[in-house]
């Protein structure tokens, strides 16, 4: 089963619609609008999707059909920032990174308008590329977190938005929207709003993945694409890719789940450790230096 029908069955049973999109396009190939008050039904999902006839499909947002709650995405515009806001939340949710930043889905109880805010939108209408399909530019949209979409009651609960706050007696988390100061700090678990988001930032500054692939070949003139042998797996052809722009890296071959990594993730999966422990370990490393 190819992933486009994967995830189309995979949204239909959460109770989203998806449609076909023209390949290396963000243009639907069907009157999408449709879909926002019914459910794709089995039968358009088999026609469109067990075959290669689209590669590309958008996830609808908005209501969802026949269960309640609405489906929401928080786009950000670009992925070191979306990751780090990622980090600061207390859970994982379906997250897909896109050819310059990434796409964080929920489920909310309350309706929501999309949205502007500081570095990216919030749809809540409208249709966004799903994973496993090709942005105009050639990038492959990507999971970041398999897991499930996270259940929450208000957008607001997890990122700050323009307009009317919240009222007192429902408080929410402090705003994710993060400093990128990563100078002065002390003891970074002192403040958990603002110095571990800071500490994460300084470790991936700091810290290379090519430290951790010594192998690593340079693939293109500007330095910042190299290929190395995966060292998650028996790799005889080197499989792993890495974007030292962006400081991630993945393995062709599906290792992590296909999902991209970081230096914190890379190393946590070569130790066998937790991502916080990795972290702990980085931090001690910059305490010594």
């Amino acid at each position: 089963m190819n992933q486009q029908l994967t995830e189309a069955i995979r949204w239909f049973a959460l109770g989203v619609s998806v449609v076909p999109v023209r390949p290396q396009s963000k243009v639907a190939a069907v009157r999408w609008t449709e879909y926002t008050q019914r459910l794709t039904t089995p039968s358009e999902i088999v026609r469109w999707f067990s075959r290669p006839t689209f590669r590309n499909y958008g996830v609808v947002c908005g209501k969802r059909h026949g269960q309640p709650g609405y489906l929401v995405v928080v786009d950000f515009d670009d992925l070191t920032a979306g990751i780090t806001w990622l980090s600061a939340l207390n859970q994982e949710t379906f997250t897909v990174a896109t050819s310059r930043g990434l796409h964080a889905y929920f489920f909310v109880d309350e309706p929501v308008s999309t949205t502007h805010f500081e570095g990216g939108d919030v749809k809540a209408t409208g249709y966004v590329l799903g994973a496993g399909s090709t942005h105009p530019s050639g990038w492959i949209y990507s999971v970041v977190y398999d897991t499930p979409v996270m259940n929450i009651r208000s957008i607001r609960d997890v990122i700050d938005l323009p307009g009317k706050s919240q009222p007192a007696a429902q408080p929410r988390p402090q705003p994710l929207i993060l400093s990128s100061n990563t100078s002065g700090f002390s003891n970074a678990w002192d403040s958990a709003e603002n110095q571990a988001p800071t500490l994460i930032q300084t470790i991936r500054q700091r810290f290379s993945l090519l430290d951790l692939l010594p192998d690593a070949q340079k693939t293109d003139p500007t330095g910042r694409w190299w290929i190395a042998r995966c060292p998650l797996h028996d790799d005889n052809n080197p499989s792993m890719w890495v974007d030292t722009h962006r400081q991630l890296c993945g393995c062709y071959a599906g290792c992590n789940g296909g999902r991209p990594m970081d230096v914190i993730n890379l190393y946590s999966q070569l130790q066998g450790t937790s991502n916080q422990r990795a972290i702990e370990y980085f931090q001690n490393l910059l305490v010594a230096r």
